[in-house]
């Protein structure tokens, strides 16, 4: 999967219906209800480009929008619901984050255990923990801009996840297995928190939505 805005270049690649709509509609997992039978197993690149090299992250959701309702017939509507959840805060010692500089791209990226995002707003890493932890997670930060920022989720030599349960023999492990080892890693590293508490969320409900024909 890749994600990328670049000189008003839009990529997507390789991104199942579930995750076009939370980029398109910039909400998490659980906020979605009446997906498909294929949301999560069907994929497909997306390539917009727009006439501002310097369009703004909400003009790209608005373009990717529209594209799903043309090329995928889709029509949603929202609804208020509350779920137990996540809410994201300054850790006791402060951010660590760094703020982007005013080049570059947009984007995440995976490697191994590495999560690399680049120009990424706070609301970025929410939802790539609110898909972690497949329950929702606010932003109580208070900080704004674009930030450049990897986590490091390694796991310890005595990680469970890690280790086999015969004769304790390291085994390769789905890096993002263990939202324990995500939060800790977003504390220690970054600097914030996660905390437990019942999440008012907006559910996007999906009314109608076709595979799309070939461009």
């Amino acid at each position: 999967m890749r994600l990328s805005l670049n000189r008003g270049t839009l990529t997507f690649e390789q991104l199942s219906l579930r995750n076009l709509l939370l980029q398109a509609y910039d909400i998490q997992r659980n906020q979605i209800a009446g997906c498909p039978s294929w949301c999560d197993s069907e994929f497909f690149d997306v390539v917009g480009k727009a006439e501002n090299p310097d369009v703004a992250a909400e003009q790209v959701r608005l373009m990717l929008q529209t594209l799903l309702a043309d090329r995928f017939k889709l029509a949603v509507r929202r609804e208020k619901q509350e779920q137990p959840g996540y809410a994201l805060a300054i850790g006791k010692n402060g951010s660590k984050l760094k703020t982007a500089g005013s080049d570059g791209t947009i984007g995440a990226t995976t490697s191994g255990y590495l999560r690399t995002f680049q120009k990424m707003p706070i609301s970025g890493l929410v939802n790539f923990l609110a898909g972690a932890a497949r329950q929702p997670v606010i932003d109580q930060t208070g900080l704004k801009g674009a930030f450049d920022f990897t986590l490091d989720l390694t796991p310890s030599a005595d990680d469970p996840f890690q280790t086999a349960a015969r004769g304790g023999i390291p085994q390769a492990a789905d890096p993002t297995n263990g939202f324990g080892r995500i939060a800790e890693a977003v504390e220690n590293q970054l600097g914030l928190r996660l905390e437990s508490r019942k999440i008012p969320i907006e559910m996007l409900i999906i009314d109608h939505v076709e595979r799309p024909s070939e461009n």
